[in-house]
Formats: structure tokens, sequence, C-alpha cells
């Protein structure tokens, strides 16, 4: 029987959730936000992608696990600065499918915000 996990369970700005979710093979890294929210779009991108990163080690999972990752922007003049970010941290080899879509984010000095899910088979014991 697969068991569901949930970790790094919190309530921001009211809302109630857990940023990691995983079962069987299949971890879910959801809300990714920066936590400074006085920096440009490098700075927020990159302390998203590293608190992406603490998070996959944390779960035993490395960068190639990465399958999907959804990026919001506030705005798609950011889309090359991000992707600076994005290309200097993502694994060449391996990278995850990525799609990037800009909107509205609930906060106007929020400028990302990053889904990411993760995939790796469970090794029998």
């Amino acid at each position: 029987m697969t068991t569901l996990t949930r970790s790094h369970t919190e309530t921001m700005d009211g809302a109630k959730r857990s940023l990691v979710c995983k079962t069987g093979a299949w971890t879910h890294f959801i809300g990714l936000q920066p936590r400074n929210l006085d920096g440009d779009i490098k700075e927020q991108a990159a302390d998203v992608v590293a608190q992406l990163e603490a998070l996959l080690e944390e779960a035993g999972l490395a960068q190639q696990d990465l399958f999907t990752v959804t990026i919001w922007l506030k705005d798609m003049r950011y889309f090359s600065a991000l992707n600076a970010v994005w290309n200097g941290w993502v694994d060449d080899a391996n990278p995850p499918a990525r799609t990037c879509v800009s909107g509205e984010l609930y906060r106007p000095d929020l400028l990302l915000e990053v889904v990411a899910v993760a995939y790796k088979s469970e090794v029998a014991a």
C-alpha cells in the first residue's frame, strides 16, 4: 500500500498548505515562493531554486529526478532574467519538462512562484 506524506505544512497569508506531498515514486513541491520579496527577479528566482534544491535533497532526490516544473511570472518581461538563473542551476543533461506562464500573483512584490514534480522509482528492500 502506498502512503501519502506531507511536510513543511504551514499557514501563509491565511492559507494552510503543505509545500511537499509525496506518494509512491512521486513528490510534489507546491507554491515555492521567494522568502525575501525585496529582491529583483534574479534574486527571487535564485532563492526559489535554492529552496527547491534543498527540498529535493531533503526528500532524497536530485535535479535529475525532476519531472515537470511550472513557473508563474508576474510579468513575461522577466523571462530572460529568470532563464539566466534557471539555466545556471538546472541539470543540463537531464532538464525537466518546464513551462512558464504569466499572471497576476497575489502580492505585488511577488515576482514568481514555482510548482515542481519529481519522480524516483522506489527501491524494493
